[in-house]
């Protein structure tokens, strides 16, 4: 089924995953909270006096950030909001992790120690870890490469540091990468890997958990987003097969929107006498009384495998043989109408008991090529059978007012339904041939079998 059968499907799924971003934020926002506070409790317990207040006000700050990105999750400028909030929470973790404390004893060691314990790459993993909340695979990679930049960022502080302390200016240095290197070989000690491997060992792991964390964002949309698709495409199918038929169709990917040409038995029932039946009735009361009229038609129909059609005010048309024909096809629609006479007198039972008049049914049976299609316009579609076929069992159905009768069928869809094992003896003995019948607008006659209201319910 194509995408145009569900109309602004399209739109339907860019507003359920943009729900989705918003309530992942919303999440994310609620998350950080907790493991911001974590942290700081942490540093509280743990850091020393002069670094608890960096520690906890870069936490304090990036909880506000956290916040004015919940506030703004259903703004225009969310997106843009987002980007700048990445950027300075990127920030303020690398100024919170590498800046040493003014005046503090082990200040001029500080660098040394958070590239022996990598604190920076270890926090800012977290940080990325946690964008996946945000259920949006371009924050995920916005803030992996936040935090790329701030890796690289975070190498030449430390090496601009060292050589600092040492008292080199690497700018005048002719050769600087070569007396960077020997300053970082001595930091991450002797025995340790080079410093290119040190940072493009950091660079890779930062660019493989981006890479993983986007990309299972990004299947989870799309998961969402085939099963949003394909339980619309379901919905729409069940409006028109019966639930066994419904998965079936759902995976096969049949174009409903082409016609074709096969073999059915078209059915078509309504009530008899509606008009004077509602006369008096407020609206509601009629609508209701439509609805459980359908109900019943709709279980009859899908009880033997049939195909909804359409509901026609007072009617239904149903189809057997669609979308695929079986051999069978004559004997279900007819025990159909069997079944269909049955349900409105079991419901008439109830109705006697409150004192409501019996509604009584009229139903046209007929089999015939018909050609199945989706037809109306762009915006509503609606797969239907046209043809003969379908204008015989209409006219049908109008004849068992002339004749007293509950169901009228042409003898040809009787004929192939006593060939099926499906279709018992005794339903057979219901019908009584009535001969040939004229069809309003056909030149050629139908010959014609017609059920008693009284006989349709025999044992």
């Amino acid at each position: 089924m194509s995408a145009q059968t569900i109309d602004g499907a399209d739109v339907r799924l860019a507003l359920r995953l943009r729900e989705e971003e918003q309530n992942g934020q919303a999440l994310a926002f609620k998350g950080r909270l907790v493991a911001l506070g974590s942290v700081a409790l942490w540093l509280m317990l743990a850091a020393g006096p002069m670094r608890v207040g960096v520690g906890v006000g870069a936490c304090v700050t990036m909880m506000a950030t956290a916040g004015l990105v919940y506030a703004t999750r259903a703004s225009p400028w969310s997106k843009a909001i987002q980007f700048v909030v990445t950027v300075v929470d990127v920030t303020v973790i690398a100024i919170a992790t590498l800046v040493p404390i003014p005046g503090a004893p082990d200040g001029a060691l500080w660098l040394e120690q958070v590239f022996g314990r990598r604190s920076l790459f270890l926090y800012l993993v977290i940080y990325l870890t946690a964008s996946a909340l945000s259920y949006s695979a371009r924050t995920v990679i916005l803030t992996g490469a936040a935090s790329l930049v701030a890796l690289v960022g975070s190498f030449l502080w430390t090496a601009l540091d060292q050589a600092r302390t040492a008292g080199v200016d690497l700018l005048a240095v002719p050769q600087p990468w070569q007396v960077a290197k020997a300053l970082f070989a001595k930091l991450i000690g002797p025995g340790f890997v080079t410093p290119e491997a040190f940072l493009i060992q950091q660079l890779i792991f930062m660019a493989l958990c981006t890479g993983f964390v986007a990309l299972a964002v990004w299947r989870a949309r799309a998961h969402l987003g085939r099963t949003l698709l394909a339980e619309g495409e379901r919905n729409s199918l069940a409006r028109y097969f019966s639930p066994n038929l419904v998965d079936r169709l759902a995976a096969a990917g049949h174009d409903f929107e082409s016609g074709r040409e096969g073999r059915a038995a078209v059915l078509f029932a309504d009530i008899v006498g509606f008009t004077r039946l509602m006369e008096g009735e407020p609206p509601q009361r009629t609508i209701d009384f439509l609805r459980v009229f359908h109900e019943h038609m709709a279980a009859c129909i899908f009880r033997h495998g049939g195909t909804l059609d359409k509901f026609i005010g007072d009617g239904v048309m149903a189809t057997f043989g669609t979308p695929d024909p079986h051999p069978d096809d004559e004997a279900r629609a007819l025990l159909c109408a069997l079944d269909m006479v049955r349900a409105v007198e079991e419901w008439n039972r109830g109705r006697r008991t409150r004192g409501l008049p019996a509604v009584r049914i009229a139903v046209g049976v007929h089999v015939g090529p018909v050609l199945m299609g989706a037809i109306g316009s762009r915006n509503r579609l609606e797969y239907s059978a046209v043809g003969d076929t379908v204008n015989v069992a209409s006219r049908l159905e109008q004849l068992a007012r002339r004749h007293d009768a509950a169901i009228v069928a042409s003898a040809e869809t009787l004929a192939g339904a006593v060939q099926s094992a499906a279709f018992a003896a005794r339903d057979a003995a219901r019908f009584r041939a009535v001969g040939a019948v004229p069809i309003e607008g056909r030149v050629e006659p139908v010959e014609a079998v017609v059920v008693k209201a009284s006989d349709a319910g025999l044992p």
